[in-house]
Formats: C-alpha cells, sequence, structure tokens
C-alpha cells in the first residue's frame, strides 16, 4: 500500500484542513501508554488522518502492538524511543525484537506488514500526524487493538481547537519544510 505516498499528500493539504474544527473528531488514549491525544477524519480517498499529541513515558510503560491496518507517520515536533517487533504469524503473543532507533522531528516511516509491532516512548511532548488505510487485506493480527467500544473520553471543543491550531502552527511554520 502506498501510504508514505498518501502522507506526503496530506502534509500538503492538511493546514487548510484544520480551519473546520466540526470536521474533525477526537479522543484522548489514557488507558496505556504513553497517554495520547488525538484528533482525526476520514479522508476523501476513504484514508483516516490522526495528529497525535503523545505525552512522555518510561521505556518500560510504552505499549507494545501491530496495527489494524497499513500506516505512515511523520513526526512534526518532539522525539521518540520506537521499538519495532516481529511475529511469524498473526496469532503469536510475543515478538522478536527487530530494532529499536530514535526518531526526531522530521522523521517518517511506514508499517505496511499485518505481522510489524512496535512501541513508542516519547522523550518529550511529541506531536505526530498518522495516516491509516483500511484494515489488512489479510486479516489483523490478534493482539492488534483498537479504540472501539473502550468508552474513551473526547475533548473538550476548546482544547480540540487548540489541538487544531498547534499542528496549523507546525505545518505552516518556515521550519515546517525541513521537518518534513
Amino acid at each position: 500500500p502506498p501510504v508514505l505516498a498518501a502522507l506526503d499528500n496530506v502534509l500538503k493539504s492538511l493546514p487548510a484542513m484544520l480551519d473546520d474544527p466540526l470536521a474533525w473528531d477526537s479522543l484522548i488514549v489514557n488507558r496505556r501508554k504513553p497517554i495520547t491525544y488525538r484528533v482525526f477524519r476520514r479522508l476523501p480517498d476513504g484514508n483516516r488522518v490522526s495528529l497525535h499529541r503523545f505525552d512522555p513515558c518510561a521505556t518500560h510503560k510504552a505499549y507494545p502492538h501491530p496495527h489494524p491496518w497499513p500506516g505512515a507517520f511523520a513526526i512534526l515536533e518532539g522525539s521518540y524511543r520506537m521499538w519495532v517487533g516481529f511475529t511469524p504469524d498473526l496469532e503469536s503473543r510475543e515478538p522478536i525484537t527487530v530494532t529499536e532507533t530514535v526518531l526526531a522531528a522530521g522523521s517518517r516511516y511506514q508499517i505496511v506488514e499485518p505481522r510489524t509491532w512496535h512501541s513508542v516512548t516519547p522523550l518529550e511532548e511529541c506531536w505526530t500526524v498518522m495516516v491509516n488505510g483500511a484494515p489488512w487485506r489479510e486479516k489483523a493480527h490478534v493482539r492488534a487493538p483498537t479504540t472501539t467500544g473502550k468508552d474513551l473520553d473526547k475533548m473538550p471543543p476548546d482544547e480540540l481547537v487548540a489541538h487544531l491550531a498547534k499542528f496549523k502552527e507546525l505545518l505552516v511554520s518556515p521550519l515546517a519544510a525541513l521537518r518534513v
């Protein structure tokens, strides 16, 4: 899936999408680490864009997980340590470690294999853009989490507007071209 290309297209068109807060939904994912403030919306091509702010957390608390869909990620501000793992099938409970690295503002990557796992440990407050496609054609890993049915809180409207404003600032500043 060309999710990295989709991410590039979204990053170019995103500033214009940030002026309409009613087009966005939000979740505060606070039942695992890092605590994640997510503002998201569907795109006309069927993909979803999510704008994340991660709070810092300890490495041993970061949640390792596979994703239920292919995705591409860009860090706009901040940095995080990312652990990457892999399982031989879609049922294995314990992934093997592939690598661990630190990613900073300007870093981009994609996950295009349902057996790939990762965890992110923000080293500071971190602002990222994620674009994800439709669920895997085969099936997702049995451990792939979703937020469906978790009864998570939404951001109050003023926080959602401030979240969007921060992303606009990050995307239209003179340094934006250096970040992504």
